[in-house]
Formats: structure tokens, C-alpha cells, sequence
């Protein structure tokens, strides 16, 4: 059954219909209301994507792109008002060995991760051996959900691994981090640092580009050093950099974009409308 709300008389109806003793939260974008939780009488809990009490919140994956953290935690809890703050009952850690990982590398790894610790779960259900620990509140960090086409904005004043790590925390399965060229908004899904070339510039040409490469890529400054561009998509299609980008001009990021970029939270009805744009 699908419904825009869990929060709402036809949830509730449809769980008297089938008589539903208990609950697992997975992915859900809603707040799960008090109604909805004491319906179950305590028995209500959340596959949550992260070892808690740290990461609690969303984009966690995202996130630890951009924190430089190589592991996925994640963790069942008692599901309560507070965001991710019910008592745990099961965890479970794995390290992300690749080097520069992309999102698709730490879903992955959830994906594992789920399947094993649903399966202790629904053991220790069965087994009546339940346990749960209090999460120590002092120890969390909590970070907000994220909607690449408003904070995914590049500021090419960062330094050239910070804005490296933000294309990569943007990538696929996302749109792509994004920037302007001479108006036409632009999505970057794939860079590196440059390595052969250890110029230093000015700060006056971040975003200038420098290079269009013989196999296509294109080489800027940013961050006062030299970035190459790999993978570019325009209105969604994927095209190659030098068929868009071209030397002498600069790519470039609104400071009004920058400063909305830092402030805003998607809400849950945002982030449907854009899944349902992708899945269209």
C-alpha cells in the first residue's frame, strides 16, 4: 500500500484491517507521529542508516563523502518522537575499502549491511531476546537532509580535495553537483585532482578554464589548483566536457545560490516530488 503519509486515519484503518502488531521504519520520509507509535504499543522500530548515536539524520552517505568517513554503520532502534533517538538494539559496522568512494559504493554497502542485521532482528524477535541499549545523546551528531539541485552548488573558492569530495558526494545515483557556465546551469559528475600538475594560481582564477584535454576532459582552477573535469551533464543528458565548456571563460556559482545552498532543508514533500521527476 502506498499513501503520501503514514500520519493519517486510512494508515491507521489499514492497520486495524490487518491487524498489525508491529513495525519497521525503513527509509520512511515521514515523521512518524505519536499516534502511529502508540498505536503499536512500543513495538515500532527503525532500520536506521547509520551507527548511532553519530549520524543522525539524512543524506548520510553524503555526508560521509564530504567528512572523508570509509565506513556505513547501521543500526535498529526503538523508533520514538525524537529523530533517531530511540534505544538501539542492533548495529552493525563495515569499512569502505575503495579509495575516493562514490554514494553507489556506500549504498552497497548499507545494502549488506541491512540484509544481515534485519535477519538478527527478526531472530531475536522470534526468540522473544530482544535488548535494547540507551543511546548516549551527548555523543550524537545530527545533519539534514539534501537536495542536490539547491545544495549541490560548487564554491570553487574551497580547496581543490574539498571540491573534489563534494562532486563525489553529489554523483550518481544524484543528478551531480552544479555550477554555471555562461548561464547554463551545468552538472558535474565525475572529476579528479590533478596530479601531474602542481601550478599554484592565483585566487582570481578559480573557475577559469585552462585546458581542453585531447580525450575530451577539461582542466580548471579551483581552490588554487588544477581540477579535471571528466563527466557533465546538461538538461539531464550526459555529454562530454568539451563539447560544452571552453577556454578563457570561467565556471562560476551566484553568491546568493552559495548562501541558500548553506541554509536550506528540503522538506519530505520536496523530496517526493523530485523522486517521482527522477522515476518519471
Amino acid at each position: 500500500y502506498k499513501t503520501d503519509t503514514v500520519n493519517n486515519n486510512e494508515t491507521i484503518a489499514l492497520l486495524d484491517q490487518y491487524n498489525v502488531n508491529i513495525a519497521i521504519s525503513i527509509n520512511c520520509r515521514n515523521i512518524i507521529k505519536k499516534r502511529v507509535i502508540d498505536y503499536f504499543d512500543g513495538l515500532i522500530f527503525n532500520l536506521h542508516d547509520s551507527y548511532l548515536p553519530n549520524e543522525r539524520g539524512g543524506a548520510l552517505n553524503t555526508w560521509r563523502i564530504l567528512n572523508g568517513i570509509s565506513e556505513v554503520g547501521n543500526t535498529i532502534h526503538y523508533l520514538e518522537e525524537g529523530i533517531d533517538t530511540g534505544a538501539i538494539v542492533s548495529q552493525i559496522k563495515t569499512a569502505i575499502t575503495k579509495k575516493n568512494p562514490e554514494t553507489i559504493d556506500y549504498l552497497m554497502a548499507e545494502k549488506d549491511n541491512c540484509e544481515k542485521i534485519l535477519l538478527n532482528f527478526l531472530s531475536a524477535i522470534r526468540s522473544k531476546n530482544v535488548v535494547a541499549v540507551k543511546q548516549d545523546n551527548d555523543r550524537s551528531y545530527y545533519y539534514p537532509r539534501l537536495y542536490t539541485e539547491i545544495n549541490g552548488i560548487i564554491n570553487w573558492e574551497w580547496d581543490v580535495d574539498s571540491i573534489e569530495k563534494f562532486v563525489r558526494a553529489f554523483s550518481t545515483p544524484y543528478p551531480g553537483a552544479y555550477t554555471y557556465f555562461r548561464d547554463k546551469k551545468i552538472h558535474i559528475l565525475k572529476c579528479r585532482v590533478d596530479t601531474e600538475n602542481d601550478n599554484a594560481f592565483h585566487p582570481f582564477a578559480n573557475g577559469k578554464i585552462v585546458t581542453i584535454l585531447d580525450n575530451g576532459d577539461v582542466r580548471i582552477v579551483a581552490g588554487c589548483k588544477s581540477l579535471i573535469i571528466e563527466k557533465i551533464t546538461v538538461n539531464g543528458e550526459s555529454v562530454s566536457p568539451n563539447s560544452v565548456l571552453s577556454i578563457k571563460y570561467s565556471l562560476y556559482s551566484p553568491v546568493d545560490e552559495l548562501i541558500h545552498a548553506k541554509n536550506y532543508i528540503p522538506t519530505t514533500l520536496s523530496m517526493n516530488k523530485t523522486e517521482k521527476k527522477y522515476n518519471e
